[in-house]
Formats: structure tokens, sequence, C-alpha cells
């Protein structure tokens, strides 16, 4: 995903942090508050406390501490920032996310499959199911949170549908469920987050330690929904919704949905961008291809004409050479059979010029020309 950076001193940051609610000033930098503090403290650049501007307003005056220098005389704060969203995608974005109730009855089809292939399914290296048989990978989560992960795609589904998008989910055993989206196909998961914990040795494999695993993984008991395998380039565009600590999934299934429509029209952009570079692409190809040929033919033609002149000119010298011959042979003394032999080469040569002498056979030499296929199969 492409950044840009942002170069600001930290006195212009602690400046603008004691001047700007850090809410605010964040999105100057298209950041979150949560970001832009992070950033502050690491280059320790003291922010305004909670309450700060609100006592600021009713008059209360508050010590602002000194801005102390930096880290090893670094002065300078780079701040990197997410390519934004493209307008048109920051539209559909910005659309109201839609209350999606959540029924306690399974009843989509594709949800109670599920619940047959993983109700009855074994546990991984990390606790989560997965089939006997098939394949469910849009749902990984622990049996303890399966009932409550089902529910959520039940309700997610359903919705779905009743707002003209499509699912499908073939019955071949090794298949994957999909959506689509506004006509674009659209992969995701519903997953339980795991964390990875340092591996304690056993006693067993205190002997051997290079034959232990270096990390465990625990279950967090949190569930995540992800919009998987989107285009690297895709842009900033929002892939994860997960429980938190107050926030639950089952109260984002609405923004999912707009998350959903935006993530397809990302996928759509990006397609059609692909198939112009290709397009672009072809057409310089089929230009370069073209010129190839164009020179090759040049090549052929400047090659065939310069033969053609040097055969003429060789036939020309052919004849001249005959005629200087039949003119010095009476001038020499020579016996009926050398007089013989001389005319077998004057009738030869003169024979061999007319065979060479490209003007004899024009029309051959023409059609070679004009329709090199004709006279050599391979270039059909």
């Amino acid at each position: 995903m492409s950044q840009t950076s942002i170069r600001v001193t930290r006195a212009e940051l602690y400046e603008k942090a004691w001047a700007t609610p850090i809410r605010t000033l964040a999105k100057e930098f298209g950041l979150s508050d949560v970001g832009l503090a992070k950033i502050c403290r690491k280059h320790n650049i003291p922010v305004p406390p909670v309450g700060y501007w609100r006592k600021k307003e009713t008059g209360h005056r508050v010590n602002r501490p000194a801005l102390s220098p930096g880290e090893n005389g670094h002065e300078t704060a780079v701040i990197y920032v997410r390519e934004r969203l493209s307008s048109d995608l920051a539209a559909l974005a910005a659309e109201v996310a839609p209350k999606i109730a959540i029924p306690q009855e399974l009843s989509h089809v594709f949800v109670l499959r599920a619940e047959e292939l993983l109700s009855h399914g074994k546990e991984n290296e990390q606790k989560l199911l997965i089939p006997k048989k098939g394949v469910s990978f849009h749902i990984l989560v622990s049996r303890e949170n399966l009932s409550r992960a089902l529910r959520i795609m039940n309700a997610f589904f359903l919705a779905l549908e009743e707002r003209g998008q499509s699912i499908s989910w073939p019955k071949d055993e090794g298949s994957h469920l999909t959506l689509c989206v506004d006509g674009e196909t659209v992969r995701f998961s519903l997953q339980e987050i795991t964390n990875s914990m340092p591996h304690v040795l056993s006693v067993s494999e205190k002997a051997r330690p290079w034959m232990a695993p270096r990390w465990d993984s625990k279950l967090s008991g949190q569930l995540q929904f992800r919009i998987e395998a989107l285009p690297y380039f895709i842009g900033s565009i929002r892939r994860t919704w997960a429980d938190g600590k107050i926030q639950r999934l089952e109260n984002c299934l609405g923004d999912l949905i707009v998350g959903l429509k935006v993530a397809a029209a990302a996928i759509k952009k990006e397609r059609l961008k692909s198939a112009e570079r290709q397009r672009q692409w072809e057409e310089e190809r089929k230009r370069e291809e073209e010129a190839r040929r164009a020179a090759e033919e040049q090549k052929r033609k400047t090659e065939f004409v310069t033969d053609l002149m040097q055969n003429w000119e060789r036939a020309e010298r052919l004849r001249r050479f005959v005629k200087a011959l039949e003119a010095s042979a009476p001038q020499l003394d020579l016996s009926d059979d050398e007089q013989r032999d001389v005319q077998e080469i004057v009738d030869w040569t003169g024979k061999y010029a007319d065979l060479v002498d490209p003007l004899l056979d024009l029309s051959e030499s023409i059609s070679e020309f004009v329709h090199p296929e004709k006279a050599y199969s391979w270039l059909k």
C-alpha cells in the first residue's frame, strides 16, 4: 500500500498540538487521534492532557510543559500517511451504515451447511474448528464461539441478499464460499483472533529444546471479519472489523456491508485499470511488432533490389566480355579446334548472362518482390 511522508519539526508539531485538539489536528495529517498521539510520544512531544480544552474554554489556566530537546539531537519528525481514498470510494465509505438485527435461529442455507460441517469438525493446532470433509474457510473459530459466529454470519448473509447481493458456495467438496457484491467477487473470512505467546518448555522438551516450537497460540475469544485477497495497490480501504473492549462484531454488520461495497468498487476500479494497462501494453506490443515487420520488409526489399542490380550488372559485364572475346578471336592465329573452343566459351557465357539477367524474366522478379509469400511458403 503506497504511503506519503510528511516532515515536520518537533517544535512545529508541539505548537500545533497545543493550538488545536489532537482529534482535529490528526485529520490534517490523515491520521487517527490515537495514531498522532503515538507519534508525539515517540518523539517525546508533550500533548494536552484530558480536560485541557474544557478548562481552557472556562478560563482556567493550565500549565504547558516545555518541549525538551530531541533524542540524539533529532528535531525532525517523519509522519507516514497511508494513501487516502479517492473521492468516489470516499463517498461510498461515507454512506450511513444500516442497522442489522441478529436472529437467534439460523435459517440461511449456507450457514446451516457450515454448521453441519463445523459442528462435527475437528480442532487444528490452534484449537480452531475445521471440517473433517470439505472446506469452510470463511469461518474459522473455536467450538466455544461457533454458535455466535454462525448467528453473525446468518444475519450478515440475509442482510446482503435483502440488498440485492448474491452468495455462492458450490456443492463440490473443495469449493469456497464467495460473495458477489455489485457484480464483483469478494472473498472474506470470519475468524477468531489468536495471540502468540512464547512457548514454555515441558520437562521432556528441555532435553531437546530445539525440537520444541518457539511460540504457542492462545485463543482470544474475539471475532474478526476480514476482506481477503484484495489487490495490493487497491488503496487505503478498510479490510477488518473486530471485537474490541466495548465494540462487538454484531454491531458492525452495517459497517461491514458498506465496507464490502467500497471493496467491490475498489476491485472493479483496479480491474478496469488493469484491463486498460493490458490493452495499452497489447497495443504497444502490436506497434512494436508492426515496426519490426516493416523494418524486416524494408531490409528484404533493399537486399532483393540490390541482388537484382548486381545480377543485372553481372549479366552486362558477361555480355561485354563475350563481345570483346568475339572481337579478339579473329585477330589471333588460332587453329580450327581452338576457334571451336573459343566459340564454346562464347556460347556458354552468353547463356549464363541470360540466366543471371533478371530483366529477361521480369514478371517472376516482380512477383517475388511484391508477394514473397508466394515464393516462400514459410512466410504464409
